[in-house]
């Protein structure tokens, strides 16, 4: 007989193996999982400075000098150690040959306006020169900003 009851007693131990307590995971499989911080504010982008000086060329020698004296006197000023990035912009349009045209002279006037900065006192070290095309641009045009 005592063979025949140890595995009736040994059935119920075996079916509460099998079984679990009933909790919150078994809703939401998320339940006790440690909580995420929220995310941060957004990144503030700051708005576009607006150049200090832009030269058009809708003629073929502007009249800048005067104007641009004024301006980088005031900036070096306020400021002894600004930063003058000349940046050159000049239309995209035409073919590839004709873009590197424009871009070459576009260059020169770059540089003329660079040297006219230095020559109003800035160190050659505190300026950068760019050249880049933007599709907006009818004409050419040069563009000083301070950092």
């Amino acid at each position: 007989m005592r063979t025949l009851l140890l595995p009736l007693c040994a059935l119920p131990l075996l079916a509460l193996t099998a079984c679990h307590l009933v909790d919150q995971r078994d809703f939401n499989k998320h339940a006790g999982d440690r909580p995420s911080p929220p995310a941060g504010p957004a990144p503030r982008v700051a708005p576009p400075v607006p150049a200090l000086v832009t030269i058009r060329y809708d003629v073929p020698d502007p009249p800048y000098r005067e104007a641009l004296a004024t301006a980088v006197a005031q900036a070096r000023a306020r400021k002894p150690d600004v930063i003058f990035t000349v940046t050159t912009l000049v239309p995209a349009s035409g073919s590839p040959a004709e873009q590197a045209a424009a871009e070459g002279a576009a260059a020169v006037s770059g540089r003329d306006v660079a040297a006219a900065i230095v020559a109003d006192g800035a160190d050659p070290g505190q300026v950068e020169q760019a050249v880049r095309q933007e599709a907006s641009l009818k004409i050419r045009e040069v563009r000083v900003e301070v950092h």
